[in-house]
């Protein structure tokens, strides 16, 4: 699997409306000019006894190629990559760049212990467990209906 082979036509979703105006930008069939990539991985997030746990889908990614950060109470995954393939033949020689990049931001809940994080990489799957407070009792309240 490579990771920056794109085809748009593949990841253009069939209700384009509705996640254009979600990601604010219009969905286009065509790469820019210097081929720059913008991706929005695929997350999972549980709410387990004592742990979030947040998968997130990164085929073709390397975990030096990964940055994890806590900022503002937001939990921030990213990347940034340059890639260069050439290909020679007796006559011609092609060279492409380009580059990818996306990050990712979820606002962590009170009851998240942001000193104790954990993340695993391992089959093109991001990993995160970030542990709930000790003792900390979430506020619930149901509302009925009328």
């Amino acid at each position: 699997m490579k990771l920056f082979k794109w085809n748009f036509t593949d990841i253009k979703p069939k209700f384009p409306n509705i996640v254009e105006k979600f990601l604010g930008r219009k969905i286009t069939d065509e790469a820019s000019n210097d081929q720059e990539v913008s991706i929005v991985p695929s997350v999972n997030i549980a709410d387990a006894d004592k742990a979030f746990d947040v998968s997130v889908a990164l085929p073709g990614l390397d975990k030096k190629d990964v940055k994890i950060e806590i900022q503002n109470d937001c939990l921030i995954v990213s990347s940034e990559k340059q890639y260069e393939k050439e290909e020679k033949n007796k006559n011609w020689m092609r060279r492409e760049f380009g580059y990818a990049s996306f990050q990712r931001m979820f606002q962590l809940p009170e009851g998240a212990d942001q000193d104790k994080i954990q993340a695993e990489m391992k089959n093109g799957v991001l990993s995160i467990k970030v542990a709930k407070k000790a003792g900390y009792i979430e506020n619930k309240k149901q509302i009925a209906i009328e």
